[in-house]
């Protein structure tokens, strides 16, 4: 689907425009507040004592069964969902280390489509074309998440119907 702000004259929509804006950047948001919630079942967050070691042997387990390496893969990283989620934070560093307090937001565009910004002043910005995700200079594959989405399920069916067929076998 080919989503287009512009009305049938070819003149621009500033309302459709703005909705379609705000749908991207949302969506974004949730495929990586999703993606994140993956991560967190086959890499948890270390924790202290018996939960801990619980949650590390859980996610070990899981990441044996569907044949994820324990490190290095797209699903384990969490810092661009992090950088959204502790939005205020981020801006606050911003105030703090940026030099000209030059200031811009939820771009959809080519990287090099405004010049003259530092990197570090670019919260969110989104490349179609390239499907990266720039957050404060930092670049993010969004093609290589969604890649790693789409091949872990076809894996994790199969895990699925392997513990379903262990399960009925101890019932027997």
């Amino acid at each position: 689907m080919n989503a287009s702000s512009k009305n049938e004259d070819g003149t621009q929509n500033w309302e459709r425009f703005r909705y379609i804006h705000g749908e991207v950047f949302r969506s974004i948001h949730s495929l990586l507040t999703h993606a994140s919630n993956i991560s967190r079942l086959f890499w948890p967050p270390i924790g202290r004592g018996k939960n801990g070691a619980k949650k590390e042997e859980r996610g070990r387990i899981l990441r044996e069964r569907v044949g994820l390496p324990n490190e290095n893969h797209p699903l384990k990283k969490r810092t661009l969902r992090d950088h959204l989620e502790h939005f205020d934070e981020r801006i606050d560093s911003w105030r703090e280390t940026s030099a000209r307090k030059n200031y811009a937001q939820d771009l959809i565009g080519p990287q090099n489509m405004i010049q003259g910004l530092d990197p570090a002043d670019m919260m969110r910005w989104y490349d179609p074309d390239r499907k990266r995700f720039m957050f404060r200079g930092e670049e993010f594959d969004m093609q290589e998440l969604v890649s790693a989405i789409n091949e872990l399920l076809p894996t994790l069916n199969k895990a699925a119907e392997a513990a379903e067929t262990e399960l009925r076998g101890r019932k027997s």
